[in-house]
């Protein structure tokens, strides 16, 4: 009987594939994205900003959502600072798909820096929390974080 593969040639198929999928593999190497942002989200922004408003929680308690102003882009993937308003709502998910409980001490007129999805005001779905803002979500890992007040929440 003829052998298709050599058994040591399959181990390293098997383990090429194992380190190549995402679900197997390091995502970061030497502080690269292996896979980028834009594989999750389509605009990515990294912001400095001022928390203008603190607007509570979802009903779930699943998102803390706060308004944030005086945005100063800097870095987006996808797209271009110009299409970034100075003002945006910012849905944060604190559950285990995002971070692990809500920020605490977020206060009005403090500095706050956001990476997450930048979705444009005309195509966010409208909330009782959010009427009219551009918005700013998956403010987690993969795609984003929080940091405010020295700590950064993934």
């Amino acid at each position: 009987m003829k052998r298709l593969l050599h058994p040591a040639f399959a181990f390293m198929l098997v383990m090429a594939a194992f380190f190549v999928h995402p679900a197997f593999a390091a995502t970061k190497l030497a502080g690269k994205d292996l896979y980028p942002a834009d594989q999750y989200a389509d605009t990515v922004v990294t912001v400095s900003a001022t928390v203008a408003e603190i607007r509570g929680y979802d009903s779930d308690y699943e998102h803390q959502h706060i308004l944030v102003d005086d945005i100063d882009v800097l870095e987006i993937d996808n797209g271009h600072a110009s299409i970034i308003p100075n003002r945006a709502f910012v849905s944060i998910r604190m559950d285990e798909r995002g971070i692990e409980g809500p920020i605490p001490g977020l206060r009005p007129g403090e500095p706050i820096v956001i990476r997450g999805e930048f979705i444009p005001e005309d195509e966010a779905y409208k909330t009782p929390y959010n009427c009219c803002d551009a918005v700013i979500h998956f403010t987690h890992d993969p795609v984003g974080y929080v940091r405010y007040d020295g700590v950064t929440y993934r």
